[in-house]
């Protein structure tokens, strides 16, 4: 037989095992969707928006566009430094250690000078009183935070956002705030620059950004379904057995001339009775008497 697989007999593989192969498939996406559900622990995103422009001479006027061209290309040396370990190495010495909370800012003691040049004390020196602060700490590495970080910006915008992914939203709110602030104090010490700014502060959202359950149960719907076709082709293939007259003409190079259907053999007790309906028992009859023999 000939092995090249046709359109047709494709066709004809798929729709006698149409019920199959999509009973599979749509198995394959309920179990795409709980892995995404139930097995894999959900991610979310926070963001803010940072702004940050380069330091100008005081004789210029204005910003002219070379040099908001030039912002828009060092934002990619903006992100290698928000990613560096300078800025995330504070940021996680800030997460492990929550700054304390001032209670009571500290003020120096206030003296007044009398007419003979001495000074009397007027008002005691008072501390700063501070408590532990009521932030969560997170234990976090340097290498794990930039897992965490990453960079985005538009084309042709001075402003970049700081994404920050976690698997719990105030985490990643917080993260993100933090990543701004430090390299907002760090900036100036690398370069020139004078004006940093926050446009948007991070703020945590309860919608998780992962596993995409839709592309699970695609994934899943796909990879079952096309398992169960090529189980099927594969079957359908490797049976080499004969189905009908054509490919016994094409095997033996014979010239089909018609079919002869099967005639089930009928045993002495049918014909017996067969006939003793035609001839109304008459044991006279020779067929009647040829029956007597068979059944001796």
């Amino acid at each position: 037989m000939n092995n090249v697989l046709e359109l047709r007999q494709l066709w004809e593989i798929i729709r006698k095992h149409l019920f199959a192969i999509l009973f599979m498939a749509i198995i394959g996406a309920g179990l795409g969707f709980g892995i995404a559900k139930f097995a894999i622990a959900p991610t979310y995103s926070a963001s803010t928006s940072m702004l940050v422009n380069r330091s100008t001479d005081n004789t210029q006027s204005g910003v002219n566009l070379s040099d908001q061209q030039a912002d828009v290309q060092i934002i990619s040396t903006y992100k290698n430094l928000v990613i560096s370990s300078n800025v995330l190495g504070d940021v996680s010495n800030k997460l492990k250690h929550p700054k304390r909370i001032v209670v009571q800012e500290g003020k120096p003691a206030v003296y007044k000078t009398l007419a003979d040049g001495t000074q009397r004390l007027v008002t005691l020196e008072q501390k700063e009183i501070t408590k532990a602060s009521t932030d969560k700490t997170y234990n976090l590495s340097v290498d794990q935070l930039k897992k965490m970080v990453t960079i985005a910006n538009q084309q042709n915008s001075q402003v970049f956002a700081i994404n920050v992914t976690a698997k719990d939203a105030k985490q990643a709110a917080v993260v993100a705030n933090a990543v701004a602030d430090t390299f907002k104090d760090k900036i100036g010490g690398f370069m020139k620059i004078n004006n940093v700014s926050i446009i948007d502060s991070a703020k945590p959202s309860n919608v998780p950004v992962g596993p995409n359950k839709k592309l699970f149960m695609i994934a899943g719907l796909v990879i079952l379904g096309g398992l169960t076709f090529l189980i099927v082709l594969t079957k359908e293939l490797s049976d080499t057995t004969v189905k009908n007259p054509d490919e016994v003409a094409q095997l033996f190079g014979l010239t089909n001339l018609g079919v002869v259907g099967h005639i089930k053999k009928l045993n002495h007790v049918d014909m017996s009775v067969a006939v003793n309906n035609d001839f109304g028992h008459d044991s006279t009859h020779p067929r009647s008497r040829l029956s007597r023999l068979n059944k001796d």
